[in-house]
């Protein structure tokens, strides 16, 4: 399935008669915090900044505007913790669109009208993100580790939360239908990084479609206090969870169709045929006694049934998987089908 592609004009002055919030989680950011403030202003509604219990204490920073509302928290929750913080007040306020920016200034809010104009135009999408692997320049600028921790990252996440056609879902400047978000129960999502896959795994869930804005990256050497050993063990088994609950709530509670066939028969005989075939394997060494023929063939026929339909029940899902809306700047040049 290949994503559909537009290209969307900024809007004029006062274009939008919606009610933008930009929600910022701060943690050790009293050197940037009034900059990314400063640029996100102009582009908002209001602006809410939740000092996520900062050391530094970021909100002891900030210039008093009536139009910036600071809250604190008296524990460190995580950057997940923070932006749920932040959406409940925004929502509380009225907002139509929340925006989650970053408080290291790694995100350009200049991009925040063309992606609020996205949710205008296609009210059938719910969540526009960042795309920063549609400019070549990516590849020689983002640093080398987060480059390849990013692709196996994505893969998995990929399969999580089926959105199959996604280029960037790691990328955390996102924008929010506030309607989509009360569908969604985000006082369970991850309380820490795990807060925008889990995100987007909830979404995924629930079949809504969403939109990637092609976006050129932005490092200056900033430090990023995400623990790759901590990517590496915890994230794994969340993903897993994640898969787990997506395909019962998609192929098992609301359809039950060829791909579940493919799947309840598949995957069981495929796992089945590795453990069975291991075991035979192990004894074959460990005794030195060579495997009976019918065994040999017994194994390889339910690993050859088990993986082709597994296969099967993959490609299933990434055929019926829900659509990524890719925007570009420039003039509108068609809708989303």
């Amino acid at each position: 399935m290949h994503a559909s592609q537009i290209e969307i004009e900024r809007p004029g002055e006062a274009a939008t008669s919606l009610t933008i919030a930009i929600v910022i989680p701060a943690y050790r950011a009293r050197a940037t915090i009034r900059r990314v403030i400063a640029r996100a202003l102009p582009e908002a509604s209001f602006v809410v900044v939740v000092d996520d219990a900062c050391p530094e204490a970021t909100h002891e920073a900030i210039e008093p505007d009536e139009r910036v509302h600071v809250l604190r928290h008296e524990v460190n929750r995580g950057v997940g913790g923070a932006v749920k913080t932040g959406i409940a007040h925004a929502l509380s306020l009225g907002a139509d669109v929340i925006v989650k920016v970053d408080a290291d200034d790694q995100m350009d809010v200049g991009f925040l009208p063309f992606m609020v104009r996205v949710l205008e135009r296609h009210p059938e999408v719910d969540l526009v993100k960042g795309n920063r692997f549609a400019d070549p320049e990516t590849v020689r600028v983002m640093p080398a580790v987060r480059l390849i921790g990013n692709a196996g990252l994505s893969l998995l996440v990929k399969i999580s939360s089926g959105y199959w056609t996604i280029s960037d879902p790691t990328n955390g400047f996102v924008a929010l239908r506030a309607d989509a978000l009360r569908r969604i129960d985000v006082a369970k999502l991850s309380e820490r990084y795990f807060f925008e896959i889990d995100l987007l795994c909830a979404m995924g869930t629930a079949r809504r479609l969403i939109a990637e804005f092609e976006m050129p990256p932005r490092y200056a050497g900033e430090h990023s206090s995400l623990s790759i050993g901590n990517v590496l063990v915890s994230f794994p088994p969340k993903l897993l969870a994640r898969l787990m609950r997506r395909l019962f709530v998609n192929y098992v509670l609301m359809e039950m169709n060829v791909g579940t066939m493919f799947g309840i028969i598949g995957i069981p005989l495929f796992v089945a045929a590795l453990v069975f075939g291991g075991h035979e394997w192990y004894v074959s060494v460990k005794t030195g006694v060579p495997r009976a023929t019918g065994t040999i063939i017994l194994a390889l026929l339910l690993f050859t049934t088990g993986f082709q339909l597994t296969l099967q029940a993959l490609f299933y899902d990434v055929q019926f998987s829900p659509k990524t809306l890719r925007v570009r700047r420039g003039l509108d040049s068609g809708d989303f089908t």
